[in-house]
């Protein structure tokens, strides 16, 4: 059992030195009031444009996403399920509902 327990502990060990990365909250596709947001790990799609995420940072309970041209996105989970997306560049806010 203990080398079972090992192994199993090595396997899990060597997922995280690889770089495996559980998937971030704002992950997925989100209808955001005025178009259809789609997030991955490296990729923001507008609804028309993909921008491809320079940065991840962990703010308080939600995410910093950085950009190109140092633009930056503000995105958290709501209790409800909801995600709360804001822009500090035009001032805009939107709450999403998920569509995937």
């Amino acid at each position: 059992m203990r080398i079972l327990t090992l192994s199993v502990a090595a396997s899990l060990w060597a997922g995280v030195a690889l770089g495996s990365e559980p998937p971030h909250a704002f992950e997925g596709v989100w209808d955001c009031e005025v178009a259809v947001f789609t997030f991955t790990s490296d990729n923001y799609n507008t609804g028309s444009d993909d921008m491809p995420i320079t940065d991840i940072a962990v703010d308080g309970s939600g995410f910093v996403l950085s950009f190109e041209d140092d633009y930056q996105l503000y995105v958290a989970l709501n209790d409800d399920g909801t995600l709360y997306w804001f822009s500090p560049a035009s001032g805009d806010s939107f709450t999403c509902l998920r569509q995937d």
